[in-house]
């Protein structure tokens, strides 16, 4: 039979030990370097959303719009965005994004709120019909008058 030497085995220990400690460091730069990404695009949403809130709506548009090309995925920024565009009555924009973030979170058609924009958006841009499925479901008390509203004038526009 052939058996190793200990001096091998040893050599196999060590060279294993080295190729754990060199992947536990790399592990650890990218890590750091993962989260200081992550922060800085965590604290460029927060910004964006301060810049729409405070009237700088295009600029936050601008930074929203540069982290949905590094998120495609998340929907909070498609909701984010059609939100902002609305705001700035580009309602076709609004509902592609807010499309977009139902894509992306189907579970967004049970947000009250959320459904009812979509409608408003729909609404101004002519889809009636797709807009009355949307604010045919439950709002706020805040958005009723509003959804009561839209809904009266979609009925004359599809009776004419």
């Amino acid at each position: 039979m052939n058996y190793m030497s200990s001096k091998t085995i040893q050599n196999i220990f060590y060279g294993t030990v080295i190729l754990v400690i060199i992947g536990l460091v790399y592990t650890n730069i990218a890590g750091n370097k993962q989260d200081k990404t992550f922060k800085a695009d965590s604290e460029q949403y927060e910004q964006a959303l301060q810049m729409i809130q405070s009237e700088a709506v295009a600029t936050g548009i601008e930074m929203l719009n540069e982290l949905t090309a590094k998120y495609p995925e998340e929907y909070a920024l498609y909701y984010q965005l059609g939100l902002a565009y609305s705001a700035t009555t580009d309602y076709q924009k609004a509902a592609l994004n807010f499309q977009k973030a139902i894509d992306s979170r189907p579970a967004l058609l049970q947000d009250t709120q959320f459904t009812f924009r979509m409608g408003e958006a729909l609404f101004h841009i002519g889809e009636l019909e797709t807009s009355q499925k949307y604010l045919s479901m439950p709002v706020p008390e805040s958005f009723q008058a509003e959804k009561d509203r839209l809904l009266q004038e979609i009925q004359k526009q599809i009776k004419s």
